[in-house]
């Protein structure tokens, strides 16, 4: 059984959730579960005054708990009250620091809401499955409201209190480079397309000779400078036909053999051979490749300051619930 406190659901996410864009907080829904073996109070804490009620610990705890099955792992009923309490602690962060974000004047407008809502429900087909989603949530529309406002407040106040003090030095970036170069070495890539002619099953040497003897003639048609692009639309037989026959890059590991091993021995703008797979007779052309290697340091140094610069909001923000939380009136009953 993995330790406790891999299960808990950080105040990192929830910070890293509302930074991106409140609406994000979708993303983390989950679906309508079995009733947990685990019994909560109505109010499970009270936060400067403010009930946590037990639905929000418990939406929460589902999708933990279906995070496990999908491992094929269970949470004993020990197990399962560690983790509950783990989510209460989140709550508890979560509500401290939508409390301090109203207590600096940082509140969120109504119509403000309304187009997160908004801006929510325009990635569903539908009404109807938006508000499906919501019900496999157990939440009601109002509920939902309250749950992004709250992200809102969440957002608004790490903007203006904790992410201005971040700062990240070239040395870091430099240094986190040089550790992990590992993380920016890059394969060799191939672009390649492809014409197929079919071959029957049931069509036996026949078959092949008839699909043999017409990929030779498309050949012979590239050879006198046809397009192959061209002649993919009209002859190939592939799903890609339409595309041109283009597979997009590809590393040697990403395609069978008869397809990877041909790509990475031709030069840009050569044509294989016509060759024979299972699904019929081929003919590939290498039309682009990238060596591999390591990414210089100037191509990864903005990204490498974007992971820093979270990791160290993640940590002030941990600090600064830390500090609420040793202020507040907090109370818990499980």
């Amino acid at each position: 059984m993995t330790s406790p406190g891999k299960l808990k659901t950080s105040i990192v996410a929830w910070t890293l959730c509302a930074l991106m864009s409140a609406s994000l907080a979708w993303a983390h829904s989950g679906h309508k579960h079995d009733a947990l073996p685990i019994s909560l109070p109505e109010v499970a804490a009270k936060v400067n005054g403010t009930d946590i009620g037990k639905d929000a610990i418990l939406r929460e705890l589902k999708k933990t708990v279906a995070n496990y099955k999908k491992k094929g792992m269970s949470l004993s009923p020990d197990e399962l009250k560690t983790a509950a309490k783990m989510v209460l602690q989140d709550e508890i962060s979560r509500t401290l620091l939508a409390q301090k974000s109203l207590e600096l004047g940082l509140g969120v407008s109504d119509a403000e809401l309304g187009k997160k809502v908004d801006d929510v429900r325009a990635k569903f087909k539908s009404e109807a499955v938006f508000m499906h989603k919501l019900s496999d949530r157990g939440l009601t529309l109002d509920q939902y409201r309250e749950e992004l406002r709250t992200d809102l407040l969440m957002d608004a106040l790490i903007k203006k209190e904790i992410e201005p003090a971040i700062k990240v030095d070239p040395k870091e970036i430099q240094a986190y480079y040089e550790k992990n170069r590992g993380k920016y070495e890059t394969e060799e890539k191939v672009r390649a397309s492809v014409i197929l002619i079919k071959i029957l099953p049931k069509s036996g040497s026949e078959g092949e000779r008839k699909a043999r003897k017409k990929i030779e003639s498309i050949l012979a048609q590239v050879k006198m400078g046809t397009d192959f692009n061209g002649l993919a639309k009209k002859f190939s037989q592939d799903s890609l036909a339409d595309k041109g026959g283009d597979l997009g890059f590809f590393t040697r590991g990403r395609m069978l053999p008869e397809f990877s091993e041909r790509a990475f021995s031709l030069k840009v703008g050569e044509v294989s051979a016509p060759f024979k797979t299972a699904h019929g007779m081929h003919l590939l052309k290498v039309t682009d490749r990238t060596p591999g290697g390591t990414r210089p340091f100037e191509e990864v140094q903005n990204s490498i300051r974007q992971v820093l610069v979270r990791k160290k909001l993640s940590q002030a923000t941990q600090d600064y619930v830390q500090a609420l939380k040793g202020k507040a009136d907090i109370k818990t009953y499980f």
